[in-house]
């Protein structure tokens, strides 16, 4: 059995970095194995990123995610899109697997990002600025949302 000849990169070279990226050399490579160290790399990378998102939606007296509210704008599809924008800063110390937040929203104009930010201690919202949906002076909203 023959054993190939694989070219391995003898050399690593720190092109430029900085506290947000770097630039790294990797010589020589055989053809097209830059491809697959760089997919790894981006991999492993990716994956080690620390994040917090909005992973569960309930929403008082909606059925399925393409039903529309009486008195809200944003169809419920929109709504959810909206929701997936609000970035989130985990501001305590201790792991927090999940947290629901449950709100009411009556007597108002719009929902905003914001008004998560009131109900939750784990989390700081990034953009509280963001609308969520607006409703009419006699529309209502009873929603329960899970960050993870």
């Amino acid at each position: 059995m023959a054993i190939l000849n694989f070219q391995q990169p003898d050399k690593i070279i720190l092109q430029k970095a900085t506290d947000f990226e770097a630039q790294f050399e990797f010589r020589p490579l055989e053809p097209g194995y830059g491809v697959t160290i760089g997919n790894a790399l981006r991999r492993v990378l990716l994956s080690s990123l620390e994040g917090h998102a909005i992973i569960g939606v309930k929403i008082e007296g909606v059925e399925h995610e393409f039903a529309t509210m009486k008195g809200i704008s944003e169809d419920v599809v929109e709504i959810l899109l909206n929701l997936k924008q609000i970035r989130f800063k985990k501001i305590v110390d201790h792991d927090v697997a999940n947290e629901k937040i449950s709100l009411s929203i009556k007597n108002k104009t719009e929902f905003t990002a914001g008004m998560l930010g009131e109900n939750t201690h784990s989390f700081e919202i990034m953009n509280p600025d963001l609308i969520i949906c607006t409703l009419d002076s006699s529309a209502g909203m009873d929603i329960e949302l899970t960050i993870g």
